[in-house]
């Protein structure tokens, strides 16, 4: 980005490592520490929409820079954007929940 001289991209960028990267290897750095069942659901829907939220919110703004109709970027933006919040919501009562499983056994 820096190397050819053009910023277009520069909140694209921020927001796949700050969401797609930084987000995604603190919910595996969890994952690895504590070992939650693989038959949690709860954790399997923190991490699809994690994903899925992940996708869209960077989906929505890639595809803001090709100016389509206003209402399509916005729909990706909120879509992707509020899945993306339920993960971490999921996320933050998954680590009550497990974490208090595995403090209870110490």
């Amino acid at each position: 980005m820096a190397g050819a001289g053009s910023y277009m991209f520069r909140a694209i960028h921020a927001h796949i490592l700050v969401v797609g990267w930084l987000s995604l290897f603190a919910f595996a750095v969890f994952y690895a520490l504590f070992k939650i069942p693989k038959s949690s659901k709860l954790a399997s829907v923190q991490v699809w929409t994690a994903l899925i939220g992940s996708f869209g919110l960077t989906a929505g703004m890639w595809v803001y820079n090709f100016n389509p109709d206003e209402v399509f970027t916005l729909i990706f933006y909120i879509i992707g954007g509020t899945v993306l919040m339920v993960s971490f919501v999921v996320f933050a009562i998954m680590t009550f929940v497990f974490g208090a499983m595995f403090h209870d056994k110490k």
